[in-house]
């Protein structure tokens, strides 16, 4: 997998994970009291970020 095409896959996992996290945050929103996440769409997005900077972490590295 090309470091190009890992970082689109990355931040597309993250993308993911936020909107996710927007639709379990606002779904019966009532006041800002009341949020409360449960886990996985944070995680997510986590997940997407490290997946990202891997991808960026191998294009600025050059192997012997």
């Amino acid at each position: 997998m090309t470091p190009h095409l890992e970082a689109r896959l990355g931040s597309l996992v993250a993308a993911g994970g936020v909107i996710w996290t927007a639709n379990v945050a606002t779904k019966n929103f009532t006041n800002f009291e009341n949020i409360v996440l449960p886990n996985g769409p944070l995680e997510l997005c986590a997940i997407g970020i490290l997946i990202w900077l891997h991808a960026k972490w191998r294009s600025s590295v050059t192997v012997r």
